[in-house]
């Protein structure tokens, strides 16, 4: 009796695992995002209803570098010198900020030659290695992966970016047979 027990623990115990690990990695990629230490709404600064910036404009090195880059502060200082922001309260999310008080703690940064202290909001395991100027020169948009980036307030990692998410792209992307081998082979993303 005792071992039929044990031999029926360990695939229970392996379902509870997996259901739990897979709940917790659909849990975490659904959040709203990381808090960060100023309250930057990308709707207000590239949406359809706000100042409409291209991504390229703040992530300049996304289609030179393999990696995207957080703006510097000098970056926003190239516009927050002069504008202080059109309305004093906004609704960020559900929470009323004021916009002139984010603005300050940017300028603040400024004055300190300190670097804004962003959380990271989408993160891939470290064993995967995505050029985002690959996809760029490819003529991707960034909502592809990054999701309506223009509609948040807060960004939150839209998709989860998962070896399905990416073979299916490349899947549907490929142009011939012999790209589709590349885009499938292992050592294209895991070098």
């Amino acid at each position: 009796m005792r071992k039929r027990i044990t031999l029926l623990s360990v695939p229970v115990l392996t379902l509870v695992i997996f259901l739990g690990l897979y709940f917790f990695d659909n849990a975490e990629s659904s959040s709203k995002g990381p808090t960060q230490p100023v309250r930057f709404s990308h709707k207000i600064h590239a949406g359809a209803d706000g100042d409409q910036i291209p991504c390229q404009y703040c992530h300049s090195f996304v289609d030179v570098s393999p990696i995207p880059g957080i703006p510097s502060v000098k970056k926003c200082m190239g516009c927050h010198t002069h504008i202080a922001g059109r309305d004093v309260e906004y609704d960020f999310d559900g929470t009323t900020i004021n916009i002139q008080q984010e603005i300050a703690k940017v300028r603040e940064y400024w004055a300190k030659k300190e670097p804004i202290p962003w959380n990271k909001v989408n993160s891939m395991p470290g064993y995967v290695h995505f050029n985002h100027k690959r996809h760029i020169k490819r003529g991707f948009e960034c909502a592809a992966c990054h999701g309506d980036v223009a509609s948040m307030n807060q960004v939150y990692q839209a998709v989860r970016l998962n070896m399905g998410f990416c073979i299916q792209c490349h899947t549907q992307n490929a142009i011939d047979h012999e790209q589709l081998t590349h885009l499938k082979d292992c050592l294209t993303c895991h070098y």
